[in-house]
């Protein structure tokens, strides 16, 4: 499996969302507020990445992935009253965040299947499925070896596993595939997590999303 290469470590942030119950029925509302969250993030500096996701069985539970450069790209980015107070607060205003493991920095141990993603264009990941999973402290060479295996199925797209900042040795893992019911033959568990990709961007500004 290769390494990444010597410098800045990129940074993905995973950030968890539950619609609260005075806005159970408000998806719609939630994904315009990312529009705004998006349309932010395409011009901040050190941008990389960033999708919105939704669980297929639950349409009040979102995950938002979002990619940097390093860590100091991400914190200038969203520590500022302009995020704080505008864009932040709309998705706040909505929903619960529950983002125990995160922000994350992203492991040096990716599959050779993410070059192949990063080279892709955007917008051919909406429709795609993200499996989700939150690990406990523990050895992650394990779950190396499950991205390993999980990289040699079909409709396998990427996956990493990325190191928490808020757990000591925590970690989530990431897998993409190409449909529902690749993810679900990829998922091992309770703690596994099926979300739809509906949309995504850029850093050169190019954006998707779901009709």
């Amino acid at each position: 499996m290769p390494e990444k290469k010597h410098g800045p470590a990129p940074v993905t942030v995973v950030a968890r969302f539950v619609l609260t119950d005075r806005h159970k029925q408000d998806t719609e509302a939630f994904e315009e507020a990312f529009d705004g969250y998006r349309e932010y993030m395409t011009t901040q500096h050190g941008f990389l990445h960033t999708s919105l996701l939704r669980s297929p069985d639950h349409s009040d539970r979102h995950v938002i992935v979002t990619e940097w450069r390093d860590n100091s790209a991400y914190k200038a980015a969203v520590m500022v009253p302009d995020f704080l107070l505008l864009t932040a607060a709309g998705l706040m205003e909505l929903a619960d965040l529950d983002n125990d493991h995160g922000p994350v920095l992203a492991s040096a141990r990716v599959t050779e299947a993410d070059a192949a993603a990063e080279a892709g264009a955007v917008g051919d990941g909406v429709g795609q499925y993200c499996v989700v999973t939150s690990h406990e402290p523990g050895d992650e060479a394990p779950l190396v070896a499950r991205l390993d295996a999980v990289a040699r199925r079909e409709g396998f797209v990427s996956g990493s596993v990325i190191a928490s900042d808020r757990r000591k040795d925590g970690c989530v893992s990431l897998l993409r595939l190409r449909d529902a019911e690749a993810a679900r033959a990829a998922g091992a568990g309770p703690d596994e997590e099926i979300y739809e990709v509906i949309a995504e961007a850029s850093m050169d500004g190019a954006a998707s999303r779901a009709a």
